[in-house]
């Protein structure tokens, strides 16, 4: 009858090793607020080089390239000659998100409230980086 005890120790023991490999206390690096709205937060870890766009319930992360990329692919979208209506009656552009199965659907308003979003969050990613006071770059 020994045997089984042991065998559940053992397995006792190995979840959790297995527990404290999978959470981790907490060692996330320090990300910085770039731009934050109603609708939209932008913030980057400067350990990791990655920024992050929360939209409502959305979160892309992306590269400096690639960030710089789709504010520039948002900037030029072109809302009187792409936006169509909706079922709710009102005119929206869609916008892929780098994840073609996933697109933005903004109204006139709530493209340009994303737009300064994203360049409030380059200015203030500039802003940091010349004044050298981005937390986790010393």
């Amino acid at each position: 009858m020994r045997a089984p005890v042991l065998t559940s120790v053992i397995f006792c023991r190995w979840v959790r090793i297995a527990l404290k490999e999978i959470i981790k206390p907490n060692y996330m690096c320090k990300t910085i607020v770039l731009s934050s709205g109603e609708h939209t937060a932008i913030s980057h870890c400067p350990c990791c080089k990655v920024y992050y766009v929360w939209h409502n319930n959305l979160v892309l992360s992306f590269s400096g390239q690639e960030f710089l990329s789709f504010r520039e692919i948002i900037e030029n979208a072109s809302f009187t000659e792409t936006s169509l209506p909706f079922p709710d009656k009102k005119e929206r552009i869609l916008l892929r998100s780098p994840n073609e199965d996933i697109s933005f659907a903004f109204t006139s308003a709530e493209l340009e409230d994303f737009r300064s979003m994203l360049n409030e969050a380059i200015y203030m990613k500039e802003v940091y980086t010349l004044m050298g006071t981005e937390p986790g770059t010393r």
